[in-house]
């Protein structure tokens, strides 16, 4: 499948003894295959990646990709701090059927550029499918600049981004000089249309999870350039991410798919289910959304 339309960063659903079910994670993402979105993101920051061992991470991978129906592809996170788990990962996740990496620039300690640059081109070159960029400085602890990843996008190590950065500014930054074929894909939810109408060829959203015909209607009239559609479509999308900054992330994402799709959400520790204060602020703002969400669910 091409690199566009709409990318759901699916969240791993933990089961008995915080232990990951393979088979609840395949159900989630089924559904979601049912709503037909283009891709189902693995392992990325809604995914907890952090907090799934390398010993995990098959199992997982394979349980899900093997679901996926209709057209949908499957993307998986392989960033980590040493260059070689991020080549080992990536190189697993091909093997199990990934469609392409999505690989968060080494973290915790602050590399050189040149040393970013030689962890992308690892990851390239230990597999044959496409490789995209996560950039996320709130949680990486910097941002990689256009003119690295334009460089990287040159010389086909890089295929596209996705950039949470949370500003408009930055997606369009990463549009700007971008080499002919450079997918650019905003994550956050609230940047979906207007990266979109700036030249974005789609969108990764976390709020799908949650109502995902939402989001795959959201995409698609960005994509045709339905502006009348897409101011329509932003109303619903504004209460619902009201309802999800109401309790904690990635928690409060869980809470909320069950809650609208009834799917299983199991919950990993520091990132436990929500207290019964968080749930009270969550279904107050979920209660004002609903009314709205209703024809999409």
């Amino acid at each position: 499948m091409a690199l566009d339309g709409l990318s759901v960063p699916v969240p791993t659903i933990f089961g008995e003894n915080e232990k990951i079910d393979a088979g609840l994670n395949a159900r989630f993402t089924r559904q979601l295959c049912d709503a037909h979105v283009d891709h189902i993101f693995l392992l990325g920051t809604l995914g907890e990646f952090p907090l799934v061992t390398p010993q995990e991470r098959p199992a997982l991978v394979e349980a899900v990709i093997e679901s996926l129906g209709w057209r949908t592809d499957g993307w998986v996170g392989c960033g980590a701090p040493s260059t070689a788990q991020a080549v080992a990962n990536a190189v697993q996740a091909e093997e199990a059927g990934a469609a392409a990496v999505v690989a968060v620039p080494p973290y915790y300690l602050s590399p050189t550029e040149a040393s970013i640059k030689h962890y992308f081109r690892a990851i390239q070159k230990a597999v044959g499918i496409p490789v995209l960029c996560y950039n996320i400085p709130a949680h990486v602890g910097y941002a990689v600049s256009p003119a690295l990843v334009h460089e990287l996008a040159r010389e086909k190590v890089l295929a596209g981004i996705k950039d949470t950065s949370g500003s408009l500014d930055s997606v369009t930054g990463f549009l700007r000089g971008a080499p002919d074929g450079f997918a650019v894909f905003p994550g956050d939810d609230g940047l979906a249309a207007s990266s979109i109408a700036a030249g974005a060829v789609g969108a990764v959203m976390g709020s799908a999870n949650v109502v995902p015909r939402l989001g795959v209607e959201l995409v698609a009239a960005a994509r045709r350039g339905d502006a009348k559609r897409v101011g329509e479509l932003e109303v619903p999308l504004k209460a619902l991410l009201l309802a999800m900054e109401a309790g904690p992330f990635p928690s409060v994402v869980k809470y909320l798919a069950q809650r609208l799709r009834q799917v299983g959400a199991g919950y990993r520790e520091p990132y436990g289910p929500l207290t019964a204060e968080e749930q009270a602020r969550v279904d107050a703002a979920l209660l004002r959304a609903e009314p709205l969400l209703r024809p999409f669910l």
